[in-house]
């Protein structure tokens, strides 16, 4: 199959002038040749059409430059986020003559860096600052189609829609919400079409995952703030309902009845963690938030939290039951976070906290539960607070490590054992773990490891709640809640052989996937800042100060070993540091050399090659694997990435799937 028929992100040059005549023809409502315009172009043309976009239309329309400062402070946290990267492409683009620019989620251009020249043929257009570049207004480009199909997109010549920007080139990438997963803007690079270069839109690909990442980050530590603040605020209320939005209107907790709000007072809120309400976003002026708000949402309802650096957000409180008064009591106080068996899962992440909201969801339901994480995770953390959340909080919570024992240990330690069982027994037998944890719960971790022919002895058990001691005959019933966990595939076990398939589906009921480290960056600040406390008080201490210098290595490091690893490290820095700061000469050399960003400083050669690293690793990573999907995604054949990987370095084949 030909290239430009496939379904590329990246434009074909030799096929400009089919392009071209193909774009006559759909203007003229005459049939199109079956080969030349690619199904994004083809898609976004006819878009263009169902909205009377004139193609002569000469440049893009414009904003006023007060309206470009209003759009610029209710965009800052994507502004700030940007503003590196954007500098970053810009010395890395410098002798290209291109623009590189960020644009707000409607397609209005906020930022835009490049040299001279190329500004100048852009203010042609209004390629420029304020200049509004969404296709309904100007036709197919980068920007615009980038937003209507939420896609990374490249956009050359002939493609576009309107006649006047046919000379230019373009690559874009849509810059998503970490949190609500919402289209906040557009990060693109654009120039005269002779500027074309298929490795721009991996460039731009990788600059919008650094911006998300940034973007992240900041949340994470601002929830931290946010939620520390409210926590007073937010005691387990028997009747009323309770979301909380941090300063951008987006949901980060709530509590409550949901239906009942919704069937007394009429409320429609996407009640999910990262839905946005605009008229709680601070970010805009007053009276405009007034306008965005509900008819049905007093104001008496809503309560700023603050700290000492200003507003960090707003605690809807809706009153149900007896607390229906227009006026409101005071809030009570909250019970200390010491009540809340999560309080110790440190962070406010999309990822942990739909793994907490689930968690909370199956503690009190009493079935077996799979957790699945890497190791370090905090599998064992969740474990307990499950425990904790459920039924029975008062009764045992007794682990056992699988990995850690022999397979006549762990019988023992499991099952028990009677008097004279074997050579060294202890005199009257020992209770197992699972009559220890009667009552409560049990643990298992790292079950994968569990021996083959030990299987069955614990299935039977999960049956039948009987455990018959070692040696022994008499059976013992026990009720036991069971957590198990594993940083293994266990499905393919069973497929190998490894791990029985009815003890799997045993201890699968529910299962529960905790996100690694690297998956929820944003996180890392909170949890150091958790773990400068809790080391302060086990030494003794007042909190040590994190400089940057120490801080930024720590949040940009991968942490293969999650948050056991950033808690060994962390304390080893605390321990060893004279006086009341971190000694930044205390910092791990690996974590040191493993913390270089993206668009660290460094010579203009070979940046390219860097950025081409990145887009191809993200591509692979975001396929799962699937080497085909993440080829389609580069727009480039599967034998080529295979050749890209082996030279890059990047993962051997075989450790990925071909297709899927």
């Amino acid at each position: 199959m030909p290239f430009s028929q496939c379904g590329s992100l990246i434009p074909r040059v030799g096929d400009e002038q089919v392009v071209a005549s193909a774009w006559e023809r759909f203007l003229q409502d005459r049939p199109l040749p079956g080969t030349g315009v690619r199904p994004v172009v083809l898609d976004s043309w006819q878009r263009c059409r169902s909205e009377s976009v004139d193609p002569a239309s000469r440049c893009a329309p414009g904003a006023a430059d007060e309206r470009v400062r209003q759009l610029q402070g209710q965009n800052r946290d994507l502004c700030d986020a940007a503003r590196p990267v954007l500098e970053g492409l810009c010395d890395i683009l410098r002798e290209c003559g291109t623009l590189i620019m960020l644009s707000d989620h409607s397609g209005t251009i906020l930022q835009l860096n490049g040299e001279t020249r190329a500004r100048s043929a852009g203010e042609a257009i209004n390629l420029a600052t304020g200049g509004c570049w969404n296709e309904e207004v100007i036709g197919t480009n980068a920007i615009g189609t980038a937003i209507a199909t939420a896609a990374p997109v490249q956009i050359y010549a002939s493609e576009h829609f309107c006649v006047d920007v046919k000379r230019w080139t373009c690559a874009a990438a849509p810059i998503l919400d970490p949190l609500g997963r919402t289209l906040l803007g557009v990060v693109d690079v654009s120039g005269v079409k002779e500027t074309f270069h298929g490795h721009t839109l991996g460039l731009v690909m990788a600059a919008a995952k650094q911006i998300q990442g940034e973007l992240a980050r900041r949340d994470g530590v601002l929830h931290s703030r946010l939620l520390a603040r409210a926590m007073d605020d937010f005691r387990r209320y028997g009747s009323d309902c309770l979301v909380l939005f941090d300063h951008r209107g987006r949901i980060v907790r709530t509590a409550g009845s949901v239906q009942a709000a919704r069937e007394q007072y009429g409320v429609r809120l996407p009640f999910e963690v990262g839905g946005q309400v605009p008229g709680l976003n601070l970010a805009r002026p007053e009276i405009d938030r007034r306008h965005h708000r509900p008819d049905w949402l007093r104001p008496e309802w809503l309560h700023p939290v603050k700290d000492v650096e200003g507003e960090l957000g707003t605690l809807l409180v809706i009153p149900l039951g007896a607390r229906q008064a227009a006026t409101m009591p005071p809030l009570p106080k909250a019970l200390p976070a010491e009540g809340d068996p999560f309080a110790d899962i440190i962070g406010s992440s999309e990822s942990l906290e739909s793994a907490k909201a689930r968690a909370r969801r199956i503690a009190p339901l009493d079935l077996p539960v799979l957790l699945l994480g890497e190791t370090g995770a905090g599998k064992e953390l969740f474990a307990r607070a499950v425990h904790q959340a459920g039924t029975s909080p008062d009764g045992p919570f007794v682990a056992v490590n699988c990995g850690a024992l022999t397979r006549e240990l762990l019988a023992s330690e499991l099952f028990g054992y009677a008097e004279g069982a074997f050579t060294g027994a202890r005199r009257g037998g020992l209770p197992g773990k699972f009559e220890q944890a009667d009552g409560g719960t049990l643990f298992l971790d790292e079950i994968g490891e569990m021996p083959l022919d030990m299987q069955p002895h614990l299935l039977r058990v999960l049956q039948d709640g009987i455990v018959v001691r070692l040696g022994d005959t008499r059976q013992r019933k026990v009720v036991v809640r069971l957590i198990a966990a594993t940083n293994r595939d266990l499905l393919a076990d069973v497929a190998a052989g490894r791990f029985r398939e009815d003890l799997f589906h045993r201890l699968c009921v529910v299962c529960l996937k905790l996100p690694a480290l690297r998956e929820r960056p944003g996180d890392i600040e909170a949890v150091i800042a958790h773990l400068n406390e809790r080391l302060a008080r086990k030494y003794g201490c007042p909190p040590k100060t994190v400089a940057a210098e120490v801080l930024q290595p720590l949040l940009c490091y991968h942490w293969p070993g999650n948050i056991r690893e950033l808690q060994n490290v962390f304390e080893a820095m605390f321990a060893l540091s004279d006086g009341d700061t971190i000694d930044p000469a205390l910092l791990p050399a690996h974590i040191v050399a493993g913390a270089i960003p993206v668009f660290a400083p460094a010579a203009t050669a070979g940046r390219l090659d860097e950025m081409e690293r990145e887009a191809v690793r993200a591509a692979v990573e975001n396929a799962n694997g699937n080497l085909s999907r993440a080829a389609r995604t580069l727009g480039i054949a599967r034998s080529t990435l295979y050749v890209k990987l082996a030279s890059m370095k990047i993962v051997e084949p075989a450790a990925v799937s071909p297709s899927r």
